[in-house]
């Protein structure tokens, strides 16, 4: 049951990195229609996550977090498949003072086709904030009122702005455009009531389970090395290395975390409103930890290879490493519900990270793939591995466009 599993994983990952390139050429909606969100897609992961569970329930690993962490995985799955199935996307367009009830999908099986909302919404006043030294744009404001369809009785009245969502019975309004006269405003419309619920519940289980992973599995780690007499003067530096660095990083997201929570941003001016959000300095601190370990790690991977040695410095950066790019990409997408209407939209920065994430987490199964067991191997796939990182890093932002595309 292992080779099915390995070889289905490994399609997984190849097609969802190949999906990338077809959406630069082909567009992003048919790289969603027809590779993502395609029905053969959905069959795999629901395959894989089938031989996934049957082979945790047949391991002889009877660690509670151990299956908890994958059960998260299967939930976020689950999630994402009530989306598919019942989640509806699309955009209204607003005038000054006129009602409106219908809204056009995103995509829909009818080219055309309108969807009625269960009550009016109405623009009382858009404005364009901007920064009052450069007078570039800060944020974009829509004032609304929702009310009663037949009576217009008004139910709420709030400001939808970049970053700051309204809700009502589900349905959710997100600023995204507006018109040129300044009188009117498009705002996104989302309607999702199971697919976010359960994945967010799988979101908080990863946040946990990994988290736990990550410490006891370094525990474990230097409980080895004290036994064995310590750490070398070569893994030292390594290590003193990674930790300030580490600390470096955190140390200035929480500053830019401060900044934006008080509205006293003394360095950065002029960022796009899309980026005005706390959660920027919290998504960029943690996977930037992520990718600083897996630098370091790499590192250590050439002498590794050559003189077989290294291993357990490796993996004491790979544990840290993986659970702080999940943590940080499950970040990013609530940051991206709150701000483009949906937690994940294949955007070619998205896609990668979560094939950087998929491939690095096979080094950490050591006790399924006998191969990672010698510590040359281990490090060569570690090394080899780093490619999908700098790709992610800086191919991503070179060879393929999308949202993440702030320049």
């Amino acid at each position: 049951m292992k080779i099915p599993l390995a070889i289905l994983y490994a399609a997984i990952v190849v097609l969802l990195g190949a999906a990338t390139i077809v959406g630069e050429y082909s567009g992003t909606d048919y790289a969603r229609e027809e590779c993502y969100g395609a029905t053969w897609m959905i069959v795999l992961w629901f395959f894989l996550a089938l031989l996934g569970i049957y082979h945790i329930l047949r391991s002889r690993v009877r660690r509670f977090s151990f299956f908890l962490i994958h059960a998260s995985f299967v939930v976020i799955l689950l999630g994402a498949f009530l989306t598919h199935l019942f989640g509806v996307q699309g955009t209204i367009h607003l005038r000054k003072g006129s009602f409106a009830c219908r809204f056009m999908p995103s995509a829909s099986s009818a080219e055309g086709t309108w969807h009625t909302l269960p009550f009016a919404v109405r623009l009382d006043d858009f404005s364009v904030e901007l920064y009052s030294e450069t007078g570039n744009v800060a944020d974009y404001k829509s004032t609304i009122t929702i009310a009663d369809i037949s009576s217009h009785d008004v139910i709420l009245q709030e400001e939808v702005a970049m970053n700051k969502i309204v809700v009502c019975r589900n349905w959710r309004f997100y600023q995204w455009s507006y018109d040129d006269d300044g009188m009117g405003a498009t705002l996104i419309v989302n309607h999702d009531p199971w697919g976010i619920t359960v994945t967010y519940i799988g979101y908080f289980l990863l946040f946990i389970t990994i988290s736990w992973e990550a410490f006891r599995g370094c525990r474990h780690i230097l409980r080895r090395k004290r036994r064995e007499g310590g750490f070398t003067s070569f893994e030292r530096a390594i290590l003193v290395i990674a930790i300030s660095l580490s600390s470096l990083i955190i140390l200035f997201g929480a500053w830019f975390f401060i900044t934006q929570m008080t509205e006293t941003n003394p360095w950065i001016a002029d960022m796009q409103p899309i980026l005005n959000s706390p959660f920027l300095s919290l998504h960029v601190a943690i996977v930037s930890v992520a990718y600083l370990l897996l630098l370091l790690a790499f590192i250590v991977s050439i002498p590794g290879i050559i003189t077989g040695r290294y291993l357990l410095l490796s993996r004491l950066m790979l544990y840290p490493s993986v659970a702080c790019l999940a943590i940080g990409i499950f970040v990013g997408a609530i940051w991206a519900n709150l701000s483009w209407g949906e937690y994940w939209s294949w955007d070619p920065k998205e896609s990668w990270a979560l094939v950087s994430m998929m491939v690095y987490a096979v080094a950490l199964h050591d006790r399924s793939i006998p191969w990672l067991r010698s510590a040359r191997h281990y490090h060569l796939f570690i090394a080899l591995s780093f490619l999908v990182l700098l790709m992610t890093c800086f191919g991503v932002n070179m060879l393929l466009s999308g949202l993440h595309s702030y320049a």
